[in-house]
């Protein structure tokens, strides 16, 4: 409990540190805060520092799980403002490496022989290093080269205490923090836990290269390195080792002949036709993922982070895809609802006009001419302001779409990402439309009709039951119950204050038509009858229509002729 404490403390000394105190209240940190102060940070220009470089700090003081959080985070702008998610993505786990000894006793603990037993030659110096593992190069028996990659000790137990801690935290946040809990901040998290601790197996990373390979066997222009299965275990992966310029690397691109345009929309079909198509994606495709041959092959490495969408999902994804070219509000409404259900109510008069905003704005120019980055700017606004909560994997696919568009657009300027979504989508939905999908969507129909029907009697029978033992119970909000006892007091005066004064005004009327006016006539009938005019004169004033005034203006008119 000592260590909790202590780590709790530690977590709010560095959001205190970085001007961040709110949020460690606000997150339930309250009482780990005694005696600690804000220290003054100034930005670049000695300035006070954004909110957003405050939180990237603070992410980056408090270790490498807590900058994976944050690198997930920039993912989510459904969740956080732009500045924020911009500012996240500049979050680096690159840390210090290990020593070569640590990493070859967990080269014999896992695959049983020393590394220089294994591979004919092996680096001892990493080629990289990250939080979680290190990258170095070898070369097998038969000559081929490969990248080794190997889980640094102590890693897992690290991570999977800071994933307790901040699942902790979350729940923490939950209770304290209205924010957090109309964000579901625990579903976040717990997003967050299942992807890290996959992340610690590489057998996982493994089956992604293999499963995204296979994707891919028949593409021409784009590869992935192969696994070697046999020198794989959950902390050591052994792939091909890949060549290559990187793909934003325009001068060296320029300097091997390689046409750029033709680069740029190879890889953008390939990233598209993987969501489009096949449901499994490369999550990040940033520049240093990307390589290419002189040959013009594209290589796509890195399978920590990938994205999975259901047949429903991409099914909601193409529908409002198909909407917003076609300029109908309503089907993007319901395909955004599908998409991203709403955190509690939801006002579609409200939703429906932002999206004919949104609409607005991809009419203004010509399709080719609209940015992605803008287009995901505004729907994630949107989503932010109408509490829409996008899956998981979803966001993930949205800042893939940006980091591929400027990736495109570094090698090309005058790319246009619609030109290759207008080739791919035909493609989609056609698989969307196929007799063997719609077969499988009939089969799950058919399924889900036949469990309800099976069901059914015995849930109605239940409600019966509980309707017999204890009654219906009403719950009714007190606070929606104040508005509707108000507008019926109002609605109660209105209907007493006409009824009255049209008694008041009968009673009137019926004296002075009973009295000649001074000529010897009748007054005009019209205007004192106690018939039609009266009623409705009644009418109004139980409609509200100034009652006082109203009636104070006919008796007195009524009264000066007397």
């Amino acid at each position: 409990m000592a260590s909790v404490t202590a780590r709790y403390r530690r977590i709010a000394e560095v959001l205190v540190r970085n001007g961040m105190s709110a949020l460690a209240d606000q997150i339930g940190l309250r009482e780990h805060m005694t005696g600690l102060v804000y220290r003054h940070l100034s930005g670049d220009d000695s300035g006070p520092v954004p909110g957003p470089m405050r939180l990237r700090r603070a992410l980056e003081d408090l270790g490498p799980t807590f900058v994976k959080l944050g690198q997930m985070l920039s993912t989510r702008r459904d969740l956080l403002p732009l500045e924020y998610t911009s500012e996240l993505e500049k979050l680096q786990t690159s840390t210090s490496p290990v020593t070569y000894a640590q990493i070859a006793e967990t080269i014999r603990r896992e695959l049983g022989a020393d590394p220089h037993e294994l591979f004919s030659h092996f680096d001892e110096v990493p080629l990289a290093s990250a939080s979680i593992g290190q990258a170095h190069r070898a070369r097998l028996q038969d000559g081929t080269e490969v990248i080794v990659k190997v889980r640094k000790p102590g890693a897992a137990e690290m991570i999977h205490s800071d994933l307790d801690l901040i699942r902790s935290l979350a729940a923490l946040a939950s209770r304290e923090w209205s924010l957090a809990r109309d964000a579901d901040i625990e579903s976040v998290v717990a997003a967050f836990d299942r992807m890290m601790r996959r992340e610690l197996d590489y057998r996982t990373e493994a089956d992604n290269a293999r499963r995204l390979r296979r994707n891919l066997a028949e593409d021409r222009t784009v590869r992935v390195p192969r696994v070697y299965r046999e020198l794989t275990t959950s902390e050591v992966l052994t792939e091909q080792f890949v060549t290559g310029m990187v793909i934003t690397d325009t001068a060296a691109l320029d300097a091997a002949r390689i046409n750029r345009r033709k680069v740029a929309h190879d890889a953008t079909e390939s990233l598209l036709r993987m969501v489009l198509v096949d449901g499994f994606f490369h999550a990040d495709p940033h520049p240093g993922n990307l390589f290419v041959e002189t040959d013009g092959t594209i290589w796509l490495i890195d399978f920590g982070m990938v994205g999975t969408l259901s047949p429903q999902v991409r099914e909601h994804l193409l529908w409002l895809a198909f909407a917003l070219g076609r300029q109908d509000e309503d089907g993007a409404v319901s395909a955004l609802l599908q998409l991203a259900p709403p955190r509690g109510g939801v006002d579609r008069r409200r939703l429906s006009r932002d999206v004919s905003e949104l609409l607005d704005m991809l009419t203004e120019k010509p399709l080719g001419e609209i940015s992605v980055a803008a287009v995901v700017e505004r729907i994630t606004a949107l989503l932010r302001r109408h509490r829409l909560q996008l899956p998981s994997d979803v966001s993930a696919l949205l800042r893939m779409l940006v980091l591929t568009e400027s990736s495109a657009v570094a090698l090309d300027p005058g790319f246009q990402v619609a030109t290759v979504l207008e080739e791919v989508l035909p493609i989609a939905m056609g698989e969307l439309l196929s007799p063997e999908a719609l077969a499988r969507r009939a089969g799950m129909a058919g399924r889900t009709a036949l469990r309800l029907g099976t069901d059914l009697p015995q849930r109605a029978l239940r409600l019966l039951d509980d309707y017999e033992s204890r009654g219906v119970d009403v719950h009714i909000d007190a606070a929606d119950l104040d508005k509707v006892i108000t507008r019926m007091e109002n609605t109660a005066d209105r209907l007493i204050v006409g009824m009255t004064m049209s008694a008041l005004l009968v009673g009137i009327s019926t004296v002075l038509a009973s009295q000649p006016s001074a000529g010897g006539r009748m007054r005009d009938p019209l205007l004192i009858g106690a018939g039609g005019t009266t009623a409705l004169m009644g009418m109004l004033l139980a409609a509200g229509a100034g009652p006082v005034r109203t009636a104070g203006r006919f008796v007195r008119r009524n009264l000066r002729g007397s």
